[in-house]
């Protein structure tokens, strides 16, 4: 469909330019479809994707009154079912969280799965008191731990504080005079390793 500030050209009742007018037969309405969809495969393949992964559908749809328009859908085939039947054989970041929250007692694991950040922070708080190393954005707050990490390191830091440790006063590399500077190579006993 195309409009121009909610109004389509072809609608009956706009002041429309001549010039701008509905196809009038199949004939217009398939070589403008055989076009969008070349233009469309043309414009995938720009961006380096295999317009053969992809379901391209223009087709006429009628809508309320007598006009046709040709709507297009682009939608990505289902993923294939990795071998071990989950997605996250597909994507590095999903393999990468999983493996951070197996490397957990399982106790902390158990962070993962609660969806309400109050009970989420609750617990938190038991197993802080309890001993347990718990990295606040991660386990708490919920954040990625792939994402989280990769800031992590692309910042500078080796180490973070857990939850009842001191906070970092100063990024890695900033020296303003006056904080405790940040020390990649001297964490704090009990910190958490980047």
């Amino acid at each position: 469909m195309i409009q121009l500030n909610g109004v389509s050209p072809f609608n009956n009742n706009s002041v429309a330019d001549p010039s701008i007018v509905a196809p009038a037969s199949q004939d217009a309405s398939s070589s403008f479809q055989s076009q969008l969809s070349a233009a469309l495969t043309a414009t995938l393949q720009k961006f380096g994707i295999d317009p053969s992964k992809f379901a391209l559908s223009i087709a006429p749809v009628v809508t309320s009154g007598t006009q046709s328009q040709s709507p297009t859908s682009v939608t990505p085939p289902p993923p294939s079912a990795p071998a071990d039947g989950t997605l996250a054989s597909q994507d590095p970041g999903l393999n990468f969280d999983d493996a951070y929250w197996a490397k957990q007692p399982p106790a902390v694991q158990a962070l993962r799965n609660i969806d309400d950040p109050t009970q989420r922070s609750i617990l938190a708080g038991q197993l802080t008191a309890a001993g347990f190393k718990i990295d606040a954005p991660i386990m708490v707050w919920g954040w990625d731990p792939a994402k989280v990490t990769s800031l992590r390191q692309g910042m500078g830091y080796t180490w973070v504080p857990t939850g009842l440790q001191t906070p970092i006063a100063e990024a890695p590399g900033v020296d303003d005079h006056g904080s405790q500077p940040y020390d990649p190579s001297n964490p704090p006993a009990g910190s958490i390793a980047v």
